[in-house]
């Protein structure tokens, strides 16, 4: 049913919505391109407006990523990934908020990121989005505009926050570990900060920078890693 309605959205989107819209799809596995070829044209879809790519390398996956429009995310499985990927390639991704982890993730990346208006909680609204940017390439403009300017603003790929909150956490792991206590949820919102030298990432990388300085300077920091943060049993 979520897949029937899935292709609905698309081809009422191509036909009536946005008549001059591509899907762009991965070729994987290569066999489901003649399927979903097929089943598109049982559902009126002219042929060629479905375009398949192959695996690329991770640069150019992201890279390419930018060439798109929109990233309509699947339902019931979302993009764990590749919604990073697309979110960091500056394109903007709908999802529908589902009911279990996997059919959330996109839901949870978009709010981190400051775009709550791009999660739908049913499949009309999930078409209505993506028929509303489609029409209007100032809205569109707009909304790229904003998915791109808020990476260097979002905790979402703030990298050294990240850090320091898994590093808080492990210590209160272990604290109540070695203190005997039980396993339990971590309630306490007090947090322990980790010395700097133990940490991966000592800066906030994100502030007032641009994402291409963030990513320089990501990988000056992981080229000077000391010996002893590179050892599995070392932390």
């Amino acid at each position: 049913w979520y897949q029937r309605r899935v292709r609905e959205a698309v081809v009422s989107t191509q036909s009536t919505g946005v008549p001059n819209s591509y899907v762009w799809l991965l070729k994987f596995p290569a066999l489901g391109e003649a399927n979903v070829q097929a089943k598109a044209a049982e559902f009126g879809v002219p042929p060629g407006r479905i375009i398949f790519s192959s695996v690329a390398p991770k640069e150019e996956h992201v890279r390419r990523g930018r060439v798109a429009d929109i990233c309509l995310d699947t339902p019931l499985c979302n993009g764990h990934t590749t919604g990073m990927d697309m979110l960091w390639s500056g394109t903007p991704m709908i999802t529908m908020l589902g009911e279990s982890l996997a059919s959330r993730v996109a839901a949870s990346q978009l709010t981190t990121l400051g775009c709550p208006e791009l999660v739908a909680t049913n499949y009309n609204q999930y078409e209505e989005i993506a028929v509303a940017l489609g029409n209007s390439p100032s809205e569109l403009q707009a909304m790229r505009q904003k998915v791109r300017l808020s990476r260097a603003t979002s905790p979402l790929f703030n990298i050294g926050t990240f850090a320091r909150h898994l590093g808080d956490l492990y210590l209160r792991i272990w604290d109540k570990r070695s203190r005997g206590q039980p396993n339990d949820h971590i309630t306490d919102t007090t947090k322990r900060t980790l010395p700097s030298d133990r940490l991966l990432c000592t800066e906030p990388l994100l502030e007032a920078v641009s994402p291409d300085e963030y990513m320089t300077r990501l990988m000056k920091q992981q080229q000077s890693v000391p010996a002893w943060k590179a050892a599995p049993n070392n932390f």
